[in-house]
């Protein structure tokens, strides 16, 4: 798959840098409940196939739920031209089915880990935002995370409609003379990616939801698995959003959403008929006609 135009590449290596980062988070699988510290014996300065990332919900501090996978990072192969005591970056793109409006709506970031053995040990973070550009694209920086020393830049771009170019840019400390006799002193088993980088297999939903005086426009229907509800409230005083099903709470927006204001709510969700209202005003918002059914089929 194509990287990003050069002139980004070059954007890249001039935002590179090293400095000191914080503490672990869990992993790809295991979402974003707080883990220990990454140990200092971990060498991060070891070779790697290709590095694992993704976008999940919430801030690099408190990650939420996983968003979209992305496609793992790698350094390119074959002859290496230029100054030996350059810093390389590793490289990848990925197409994910969610708009970039989506993206920042609420919540999101963008997570690196040291390989795909090691998704407990985050490498770099960085939070989706900012000020797009007339084209509607957008560059965050990605910073260090355990003190790895890696940094790099994610590239965002609109592409067709609900869809975001990503690219991810990321380095640490190595220069590509030391990568390379490192790469010739490790077998070429280990050099081989060990999974082929394809984008997201199954992409995560995303749901549209308005909030108005008085009722909540969504779809009738929408598939089981993991949705992202984008809520936005159009309307002139702050709502909330319950998901349940059967009296159980599936999902919700815990604060209020002010007038004019969106976030993302990720809900997994099994097939099933579930009842989506809001329950301000101790039930007068609900009763008032903000109440809407949702259809969950497999």
């Amino acid at each position: 798959m194509a990287l990003a135009r050069p002139a980004f590449v070059v954007l890249a290596v001039v935002l590179l840098g090293v400095s000191a980062g914080s503490s672990g988070r869990t992993s790809l699988a295991q979402g974003g409940e707080a883990t220990p510290a990454t140990p200092v014996a971990i060498d991060f300065g070891q070779l790697v196939a290709e590095r694992p990332a993704e976008i999940v919900s919430g801030s690099c501090e408190s990650p939420g739920e996983p968003i979209a996978a992305l496609t793992a990072l790698t350094t390119a192969e074959g002859e290496a031209q230029g100054q030996g005591t350059a810093i390389e970056a590793e490289q990848s793109y990925t197409s994910i089915p969610i708009a970039i409006e989506a993206l920042l709506a609420g919540q999101t970031s963008v997570r690196a880990f040291l390989s795909p053995e090691a998704l407990e040990t985050e490498v770099a973070c960085g939070e989706i935002g900012g000020v797009p550009s007339e084209g509607g694209s957008l560059v965050v920086k990605l910073s260090p995370r355990n003190d790895s020393g890696f940094t790099g830049i994610v590239y965002l771009s609109p592409e067709d409609v609900g869809a975001t170019g990503v690219s991810v840019f990321l380095a640490g400390s190595r220069t590509v003379a030391e990568t390379r006799e490192l790469a010739a002193a490790t077998p070429d088993a280990v050099l081989e990616p060990l999974v082929a980088p394809t984008p997201t297999a199954e992409p995560v939903q995303i749901v549209e939801v308005a909030l108005l005086e008085w009722l909540i426009d969504l779809p009738a229907e929408t598939r089981a698995g993991q949705i992202n509800f984008v809520v936005t409230n159009e309307g002139a005083e702050a709502h909330r959003v319950i998901i349940e099903s059967g009296g159980v709470v599936a999902a919700e927006l815990i604060e209020p959403l002010d007038p004019g204001a969106s976030r993302v709510l990720s809900a997994v969700l099994a097939p099933g008929e579930y009842v989506v209202y809001c329950p301000l005003g101790e039930g007068e918002h609900r009763a008032e006609g903000m109440e809407a059914a949702l259809i969950v089929v497999p």
